[in-house]
């Protein structure tokens, strides 16, 4: 089988780590693997040896309209000339609008084409482009949705073709061994995610620290990430008087060995797509705290089992939740061991078994008509 990952890079990040993991599975199982990019084909990621990477030299800022038009142009000019040369079986790709420019790459013919839905499409503004998209996409061959929820936004004949496939433990840190629980720091509470309070509301997370630090004093939070709202959460810790008992460590490469022994994982959201930092927290075994948004916590945890779901911007909630589990350790421990379930359901073999399983079957249901 000849697959193609298409995508704009392979720089650091989530849809680029589940390409090198997917890439490194299919290789093993003897496929033929490429990795194609917009940009020049260079990557963070080592990649298995049987894994090729071709760079399009398409990706960059446009100035003006007219060079935009221009880079689209050359975009699908240059995927339908690759396409012709290599005749791959299945391209899946990991963007709307790259898997857009394929389908009209491929309009007369072509490899099976995959769209895989990797942000939550309930938040993108309704546009000229997204009205296309949504025309061109219909034609594709099949789609990966990350959430059932997130695959209800999609007309019924693209759910009909679909499948669900959840984000997997792909990251290279998670420990094989996980810490006892009576050894855990359990005074410690930590965050991680993208400093952007539009999304992830740490905002709300702050205040309900808050909250619940008046009857917790002892308590830490710790915050791993980096971006635009950092200026503004720093500046809402100092004014509630959060500043001994609130920790920010920037984007650490290695945030697993950081939080793998802490108490309680918190995660504020108002949207999601399929959180991996929800999931790899789990996997560590930790007592979770999270938003029920749309679109994915809900269907990775199990509430009362194997982590604690709460509304969304509910500050008194959240707080309580976090007592629930400051208070009550067995409880605590309980959620602990219903959280590291996910190690079996959505282990790294299984979730990519999922994948090639599904391309396969896109393949042959093309190949029939």
């Amino acid at each position: 089988m000849k697959i193609v990952f298409l995508y704009g890079n392979m720089q650091r990040g989530g849809a680029q780590r589940v390409i090198s993991c997917l890439a490194a599975y299919c290789a093993g199982l003897e496929d033929e693997v490429t990795i194609l990019t917009l940009d020049s084909g260079s990557t963070d990621y080592e990649l298995d040896p049987g894994v090729r990477v071709v760079g399009l030299n398409v990706a960059g800022d446009s100035a003006n309209k007219l060079e935009s038009a221009r880079r689209f142009l050359s975009t699908e000019r240059k995927l339908r000339t690759w396409m012709k040369e290599e005749k791959p079986d299945a391209v899946l790709a990991f963007s709307t609008k790259i898997a857009m420019r394929m389908q009209l790459a491929r309009a007369h013919g072509g490899p099976a084409l995959i769209c895989s839905e990797r942000a939550n499409p309930a938040f993108r503004a309704e546009s000229a482009a997204t009205r296309m998209e949504r025309r061109l996409l219909k034609k594709a061959d099949g789609f990966i949705f990350q959430t059932e929820r997130v695959s209800l936004l999609f007309p019924p004949e693209m759910r009909q073709r679909g499948t669900v496939i959840h984000n997997g433990l792909f990251s290279e840190d998670i420990p094989e061994n996980v810490t006892a629980f009576s050894q855990r720091n359990h005074k410690a509470i930590c965050a991680v995610g993208r400093l952007d309070n539009d999304q992830k509301a740490y905002d709300v997370m702050l205040d309900a620290f808050a909250l619940f630090r008046k009857k917790h004093p002892e308590h830490v939070l710790h915050i791993y990430g980096s971006g635009s709202s950092e200026a503004a959460i720093r500046a809402q810790a100092e004014a509630l008087g959060l500043t001994d008992s609130v920790i920010f460590h920037g984007n650490l490469p290695h945030v697993i060995h950081e939080i793998k022994d802490m108490g309680l994982f918190v995660m504020t959201s108002r949207f999601e797509g399929m959180p991996n930092a929800l999931i790899e927290a789990m996997a560590c075994g930790l007592p979770c705290v999270c938003t029920d948004c749309d679109f994915g916590p809900a269907e990775l945890i199990r509430d009362g089992e194997s982590g604690l779901l709460v509304p969304v911007d509910d500050v008194a909630a959240i707080a309580a939740a976090m007592g629930r589990i400051a208070d009550d350790p067995v409880l605590a421990e309980k959620l602990s061991r219903g959280a590291l379930e996910i190690r079996q359901t959505h282990g790294r073999k299984e979730i990519c078994g999922q994948y090639r399983d599904y391309i396969l079957s896109v393949i042959e249901k093309r190949k029939s008509k």
